[in-house]
């Protein structure tokens, strides 16, 4: 396979798997219990990881933690801190807007179970692992689309 240009976004499925980075960390036991359970791909949880980093960068202001390294796969270009963070997830709050973007807090960033997440976000708890499992789906079709201006900083 040839290597991608350094501005095109690779997509999902191109993710380097050597055991020991921030991709094979764990996520959220919700995502987790999810993956286990076949709902969702392992392409799945990595929008879902990146979706989480740029979220702690850009919007909680945390410090990159891969700042040298490339982004998780998803551009073949090094992370460029915190504007590719921003812009990145300024893009997909724009599509997916403030009820599903609760939905990805509550679930990633604060961790909260199942039946916690179904209540505040008045969905039936028998259905939050599908309503989950679509929203990242969509979000990883997002990150596959997503232009090339984005993955950079």
């Amino acid at each position: 396979m040839s290597p991608l240009s350094a501005d095109s976004p690779a997509t999902l499925s191109a993710l380097p798997s050597d055991g020991n980075n921030a991709e094979n960390a764990p996520l959220s036991p919700v995502i987790d219990a999810l993956h286990r359970g076949g709902l969702i791909t392992a392409h799945h949880m990595a929008a879902a990881r990146f979706w989480a980093t740029d979220y702690r960068i850009g919007v909680m202001g945390q410090e990159d933690p891969d700042l040298d390294k490339t982004s998780l796969g998803l551009s073949m270009r090094p992370l460029n801190g915190r504007m590719g963070s921003i812009n990145r997830y300024r893009y997909i709050h724009d599509i997916i807007g403030h009820r599903y973007e609760r939905i990805l807090v509550a679930t990633m960033i604060n961790n909260q179970p199942m039946h916690e997440i179904a209540y505040h976000a008045r969905y039936d708890p028998r259905h939050m692992g599908s309503v989950l499992a679509l929203l990242l789906d969509f979000l990883t079709r997002h990150y596959d689309a997503m232009p090339g201006h984005l993955w950079r900083g």
